[in-house]
């Protein structure tokens, strides 16, 4: 593909799909970050094709986003089509990763989605960035039972379960080489997402 941003990418996506959505001005795009999916674009699973992974990730961030907090590609519009929108922009990239034949990815993202939106249903934002974190570092570099176990004791609300799925996170960013991506990652949901 060629050397767009994963936003822009979604940007063209949204032009296609025409009124009643707009995206905002490709500009205005180079200014928003793509921690997420940067993370995900380095890990050993993903490396070899690490722009369609970053672009899945960043599709269903953007989900996220219109459906929990501000959209970083949409411009303005009201609340019910900001929630239309993140069910197109999960479509996007739950489709971009049937094209890469990734079932293992798939359900990782699946679990991510779910648990998110329970846990923002509980008023616990928080949580859902680490669950974030932790997600997109096992799709980056495998999941195992531990993270599954972790992610399963978050969406259950037992103690402890948030530092111990941080602390696979760190330990499998460091393992797998990913600290400065990862490292940029953690900063952002540590200091607050801009978009909440």
């Amino acid at each position: 593909m060629s050397g767009e941003s994963p936003l822009e990418r979604l940007a063209a996506r949204v032009r296609e799909e025409g009124p009643p959505l707009s995206a905002r001005d490709p500009e205005e795009l180079l200014a928003e970050a793509t921690r997420f999916g940067d993370l995900a674009a380095a890990g050993p699973r993903t490396r070899g094709q690490g722009g369609e992974y970053a672009f899945v990730v960043e599709a269903v961030r953007e989900g996220y986003l219109c459906h929990y907090g501000t959209s970083r590609i949409l411009a303005e519009t009201d609340p019910d089509l900001a929630l239309l929108a993140g069910d197109l922009f999960y479509a996007i990239g739950i489709r971009g990763l049937a094209e890469l034949d990734d079932l293992e990815s798939t359900g990782i993202l699946s679990d991510l989605i779910r648990v998110a939106a329970d846990l923002q249903a509980a008023g616990r934002p928080d949580l859902a960035e680490i669950l974030w974190l932790g997600q997109i570092v096992a799709l980056a570099c495998g999941k195992d039972e531990s993270c599954a176990a972790s992610v399963d004791a978050l969406d259950s609300g037992r103690a402890g379960a948030a530092e111990a799925l941080a602390a696979w996170s760190a330990d499998q960013a460091r393992t797998n080489g990913l600290g400065r991506e990862f490292d940029i990652a953690r900063t952002a949901i540590d200091s607050g997402p801009s978009n909440f």
